[in-house]
């Protein structure tokens, strides 16, 4: 084995059918760094002990415009 290789074997995962997509979202400066912030608060609250695994900004989105707006 050379260096920086490594053998990860055969991925047996199911295939996932996602079409990836991507929205901008525009902040100032000390707006983005509140973001990031409460983001991070969010995630970690909202997947808890799978938040490194599970949490990631637009699952968070999602989840709280979901629980906040899907029924009004």
């Amino acid at each position: 084995m050379k260096l920086f290789e490594d053998e990860w074997g055969v991925d047996e995962s199911p295939i996932e059918d996602v079409e990836i997509t991507t929205t901008m979202l525009y902040f100032s400066k000390s707006e983005l760094k509140e973001f990031k912030a409460l983001c991070k608060k969010g995630i970690m609250i909202e997947f808890q002990e799978d938040y490194q695994q599970k949490g990631n900004l637009s699952d968070l989105l999602l989840k709280v415009l979901k629980q906040r707006y899907e029924n009004r």
